[in-house]
């Protein structure tokens, strides 16, 4: 298997040896490393099996062979060798310091870091050599630091404090694991290191007098800053280090803590290991006091004299989410969730069923099997039952069987290797079941599997493990399953089409979605619901409601939807007739009745309560029965009445807004008819059968009171 190729453009032959160091320690033998300085151009033929070019600086060598398109650049970000800094710690404030290199740019950046670890209190003056920069007079500075570069320091100046070339800094060791696809292992170790250099140098410090308090307070607040549990013990095994997140970890406080012995304090540790060997250990799982813990745990030698030890630990719960959401945001896929409970739209006894048992379910991890027509909302109920789960900080990943052929999906399901096959990706691929660990994944169409990835699926939801392809080792996951389909799985089952065995394994909890059909109370609240969301307003003839009352909708929801977007485009004067209608809808209804002699009595009753029923959710009834019975009175007279004639004839008060706005919904749903200019508004007969049905409704209630 190739190595991925990293050219190392720098300055100088010595920086390119510091950069190379650091990467050999990180990532060993899974790279190839070429280099490009000014006594060693990189061979042009070379440049074919580069995949990442890493630079100390901004810019490119003009020099540099043309690199590919897709080769990714990165500056590297540099640290300073923390103990290298012990040679600043007895310098006296205000000490001045020319700090020298070859780059503006680094001797900036680099008194910056040093200011950041604590020495603001040395006067650095920056200084690059070049022929426009004047040598300082030696009366003005006290000595010399370089990293690196004693040659470029003036001789007039004979104190030089060399801290050596600056090694990458770990962010970047990071960003060229990301951009390579290479495991980040050995992340815990660099940062263990890092962290005992720290610890070491804080001893140091502390040896300074005038510096001791000052610097205990810096150490303390950078070792808070890290998202690690952190110890240090001097050599007898007493405690000199407790961070925030160690109190945080272990509820315990760092006051009653520091100067006690560690195996007093922390026995489960287990320090005496590191206080014999003087050995490291790495990554030790332990459980104890309830908790799953990460533990590193390294010596502290100083001119090979041992010093004491630090612990590091994080709570591996933690770990698994941090890790979560790096996979999350690195992916750049939708893995969120658009639609909760509140979109279920309705309110039916059909739905209200289906949305009560759907958050039942909710509150489960156990499978659920979501069954309906198509356009029924299977995947809004599969969304809205993770959102209100105990998974709804986790990843919700949808993959739809209808559009997988069988040789992709189970590369898609199951991710792969690197090589696995033809056109695999560098580095592989993650799996859809590893994307929605600790999330759910939603198997839409499951009854559209091919029987090959059936048998994979019940292996994957038998044993909550996954294997990718040409891969040796098994993945663990830990996902709530939803599958959905508009097929009769059982009916399949029995034809030999679907595994009666995936089949039982998916149908632990069955929720079924009811078709539009089965739901006639929510087809004007849905017209109503989609026309509001669409900032438009439409009215509905007589003849044309009855037309979409007794359609049979096989699409459903997202059928009625994309009739509704339809009609937004044809209907010019926002009046719903017939001929506006699609003709396959008014074939289908033409074809369920048989006459409209037997229509009219059916449709009158059965219209007249779902008016009733979009007005009940538009504010009063008792408001509109007003507004209808003076419209009547006004019929009989053959009158016709505007909306300030209206609202003076109310017998309970309505702003001229709020009259506006229910003359349009009775407009629109049939029951008034509204004048241009100043012609007034006046009741349909529909509008009549509407508030006669109104009256009696509000009669029954006075009776039962």
């Amino acid at each position: 298997m190739k190595k991925p190729g990293i050219l190392l453009v720098t300055r100088s032959q010595k920086v390119c040896k510091t950069f190379e160091n650091n990467l050999n320690m990180f990532f060993g033998s899974k790279i190839q490393i070429y280099f490009h300085h000014e006594h060693h151009p990189v061979d042009p033929e070379a440049m074919d099996k580069i995949d990442l070019v890493l630079l100390s600086t901004n810019g490119l060598p003009e020099n540099l062979p043309k690199i590919r398109e897709s080769v990714p650049t990165l500056v590297a970000r540099r640290t300073i060798h923390l103990p290298n800094l012990e040679q600043l710690m007895d310098l006296a404030p205000g000490t001045r310091a020319l700090f020298v290199t070859n780059n503006q740019e680094l001797v900036k950046d680099s008194i910056a870091l040093l200011q950041c670890f604590g020495f603001s209190h040395l006067h650095f003056i920056p200084y690059v050599p070049s022929e426009d920069t004047p040598v300082p007079d030696k009366h003005d500075v006290d000595l010399a630091i370089t990293l690196g570069l004693p040659e470029l320091v003036p001789e007039t100046i004979e104190t030089i404090i060399d801290l050596e070339n600056r090694p990458i800094d770990l962010t970047t060791i990071l960003d060229v694991a990301r951009l390579l696809h290479l495991s980040v292992e050995k992340a815990h170790f660099y940062t263990a290191e890092f962290l005992r250099d720290f610890v070491q140098l804080g001893r140091n410090l502390a040896i300074s007098v005038n510096n001791e308090r000052r610097l205990k307070q810096e150490l303390a607040s950078i070792l808070d800053a890290v998202h690690e549990g952190i110890i240090g013990m001097d050599e007898q095994g007493r405690i000199t280090v407790f961070n925030e997140d160690a109190e945080k970890i272990l509820k315990l406080s760092a006051k009653n803590c520091i100067g006690k012995a560690f195996s007093e304090v922390i026995p489960d540790f287990n320090v005496q290991e590191v206080f014999r060997s003087h050995a490291e250990v790495l990554d030790q799982v332990l459980e104890t006091r309830n908790l799953h813990l990460l533990i590193t745990k390294i010596p502290m030698m100083l001119d090979g004299q041992f010093m004491g030890a630090v612990v590091t630990f994080q709570d591996v719960t933690k770990v698994q989410r941090v890790e979560q959401e790096i996979r999350k945001k690195s992916i750049h896929l939708g893995l969120t969730t658009k639609y909760s409970f509140h979109s279920i739209i309705g309110v039916s006894s059909a739905i209200a069923l289906a949305k009560q048992t759907a958050m039942k379910l909710s509150k489960s991890n156990f499978t659920v099997l979501i069954t309906g027509e198509n356009g029924t909302g299977k995947e809004v109920f599969a969304q809205s039952i993770h959102r209100a789960s105990l998974r709804k900080e986790g990843p919700f990943v949808p993959v739809n069987f209808a559009g997988l052929t069988e040789s992709l999906a189970e590369s898609e399901l199951f991710g792969y290797e690197e090589g696995a096959f033809t056109g695999a990706r560098k580095g592989g691929k993650m799996g859809l079941f590893e994307l929605a660990h600790n999330g759910t994944i939603f198997l839409d169409e499951i009854g559209d599997a091919p029987l090959s990835i059936q048998a994979s699926l019940l292996r994957v939801l038998q044993e909550r493990q996954v294997m990718r392809i040409g891969g040796n080792r098994v993945i663990p996951i830990n996902v709530r399953v939803i599958a959905a389909t508009n097929r009769n799985l059982l009916d399949m089952v029995r034809k030999g089409t679907f595994r009666e065995d995936l089949y039982y394994r998916l149908n632990v909890l069955p929720l079924h979605i009811p078709c539009l059909r089965e739901r006639q109370e929510d087809f004007f609240i849905l017209i109503d619901y989609f026309l509001k969301s669409k900032n438009k307003e439409l009215v509905f003839s007589e003849e044309a409601r009855n037309i979409l009352l007794h359609y049979n909708w096989p699409g459903n929801i997202r059928e009625l939807e994309n009739f509704i977007n339809y009609l937004m485009v044809i209907v010019e004067d926002n009046q719903v007739r017939p001929e506006h209608i699609p003709e396959r809808i008014v074939n289908a209804q033409a074809q369920h009745i048989t006459g409209a002699a037997e229509l009219a009595p059916a449709s009158g009753i059965e219209e007249v309560k779902n008016i009733i029923l979009v007005l009940s959710h538009h504010g009063s009834l008792a408001d509109y029965e007003d507004i209808l019975n003076i419209l009547w009175m006004c019929s009989k007279r053959q009158e016709r009445i505007g909306r300030k004639m209206l609202q003076s004839m109310l017998p309970r008060p309505l702003s001229e807004a709020q009259i506006r706005s229910k003359l349009s919904i009775l407009s629109r749903w049939g029951c008034i008819t509204v004048g241009v200019k100043k012609q007034g508004s006046q009741i349909t007969p529909l509008g009549i059968q509407v508030l006669q049905s109104i009256q009696k409704k509000q009669k029954r209630l006075a009776d039962h009171m």
